[in-house]
C-alpha cells in the first residue's frame, strides 16, 4: 500500500511540475509555425502560455483532488480488512482461560493453586527467556533476570508452580531456587516407553 501512495504522489508531483512548462516552447518549430503561433507578438504568446497553464492547472487540481480521495477510499478500505483480520485472528487464537478449558461466569472469583510436577530430562538450569517443558506438557517462559546451571542427571526434575498476585506465578525448582514465569501454552511430551522384557 505504501508503495502505491508513493507512485501516486510521484505521478502527482510530475503532472504539477509540467504544468509549469511554457506551451509555446515545448512545440516543434513545424508545429509552432502551422498553428500561426508565428504571427503573435511576444505578450501574446505569454499570455497564451498562461492561459495553457491555468487549464492545466485545474487540470491537475482536480486529477489531485480525484486521485486524493480514492487513495483515501483505497487507505480505509485497507485498514478495515486489516481491523477484521486482526479481530479474527484474536478470535481464533485461545487465550489463557481458553487454553484450561475453564468457563467462567460474570462475578466469578478466580483461586489458582499450587502444582506439582516436574520438569522433563534434560533440564540444565535457567535464565530469563528459558523455556522450561513440565512432563505434563506445559511449557513456562522464565520473566525475571537471574539464572541457574546445573548439570543434567537425565531424571525430572520436581518443581512447584505456586501463583503469585495480579495473575503472576513463580516456579520453585528442587534445589535450583525460585523464578518468576509465565505460561506459554501446552506441547505433547513423549511417555517413556518401558524396559523390554528379557
Amino acid at each position: 500500500m505504501i508503495k502505491r501512495l508513493t507512485l501516486v504522489l510521484a505521478l502527482t508531483c510530475a503532472v504539477s511540475a509540467r504544468a509549469d512548462d511554457s506551451f509555446t516552447q515545448g512545440l516543434s518549430p513545424a508545429d509552432f509555425q502551422a498553428a500561426g503561433l508565428g504571427k503573435l507578438t511576444a505578450g501574446e504568446l505569454a499570455r497564451l502560455d498562461a492561459l495553457v497553464r491555468g487549464q492545466q492547472a485545474g487540470a491537475v487540481t482536480k486529477a489531485t483532488e480525484e486521485t486524493q480521495k480514492k487513495v483515501e477510499v483505497a487507505v480505509r478500505a485497507q485498514v478495515q480488512a486489516e481491523d477484521r483480520a486482526s479481530a479474527r485472528k484474536e478470535a481464533a487464537s485461545p487465550s489463557f482461560i481458553d487454553k484450561f478449558k475453564v468457563v467462567l461466569k460474570p462475578g466469578t472469583e478466580v483461586d489458582y493453586t499450587t502444582l506439582d510436577a516436574a520438569l522433563i530430562p534434560g533440564y540444565s538450569g535457567w535464565r530469563k527467556g528459558t523455556v522450561l517443558t513440565l512432563t505434563n506438557g506445559q511449557q513456562w517462559v522464565v520473566t525475571e533476570d537471574g539464572q541457574d546451571y546445573e548439570t543434567p542427571t537425565g531424571k525430572p526434575v520436581p518443581v512447584r508452580i505456586v501463583p503469585g498476585s495480579m495473575g503472576s506465578f513463580f516456579m520453585e525448582i528442587e534445589k535450583g531456587g525460585r523464578m518468576r514465569v509465565k505460561f506459554r501454552g501446552n506441547v505433547s511430551v513423549p511417555q517413556e516407553s518401558p524396559p523390554a522384557a528379557r
